[in-house]
């Protein structure tokens, strides 16, 4: 992974820090239970980390950025954990696990295992959120952005993942100097009949 992060921690914190997420965070409380476990998987900042933490529900997050994590720890005092997606080794723990942007940050071809390991990780009838910028794949500052159309993210899901698709929403980016940039938000359920 690109060291874009580890450099520019503290700039990404206060541009990202204070985003409204509501409108995701809402739709995605109404599906666990009060007090329920939640995985911030990918936390940046600890906003959303915090917010749930603060909402009651038990909070768990991660971010594979060394300095990130240090940072979100001062600003959040969350105990934010220093790993990567592919070590997670959960089982049936979450009610939800949130991973705004940051499953794109991996290879497409990576994909589909760390959906094994977040469905894995899931609770039945658990649920994910993830986000992906909209259109083609692209790195900047060395930071890859791997990216779909709606269409292509569904056949991803049905074909690669075991999740069950609850909900698409495409979004313009919250930052002022990026609109006219969009986000596909995706809610995907964990079936409790799938194996």
């Amino acid at each position: 992974m690109s060291d874009y992060y580890e450099t520019n921690a503290a700039s990404y914190i206060e541009e990202t820090k204070n985003l409204d997420m509501s409108r995701f965070t809402n739709r995605f409380l109404r599906s666990i239970p009060e007090g329920g476990a939640i995985l911030d998987a990918g936390c940046g900042s600890g906003r959303d980390a915090l917010l749930f933490h603060e909402k009651g529900y038990r909070v768990r997050a991660f971010d594979a950025s060394k300095e990130l994590v240090r940072l979100a720890r001062q600003w959040t005092n969350l105990p934010i954990e220093h790993r990567s997606f592919h070590e997670m080794n959960e089982y049936a723990e979450y009610d939800g696990i949130w991973a705004s942007a940051s499953l794109l940050h991996l290879a497409c071809d990576e994909l589909p295992t760390v959906f094994s390991l977040l469905y894995r990780a899931l609770k039945e009838q658990g649920i994910l959120y993830a986000s992906f910028k909209v259109g083609e794949s692209f790195t900047k500052e060395g930071l890859l952005y791997t990216s779909f159309i709606p269409d292509e993210f569904r056949s991803f899901i049905r074909n690669e993942t075991s999740f069950i698709i609850d909900e698409l929403i495409i979004s313009e980016d919250a930052r002022e100097y990026r609109k006219g940039e969009f986000w596909l938000n995706a809610f995907l359920k964990k079936s409790a009949t799938a194996s």
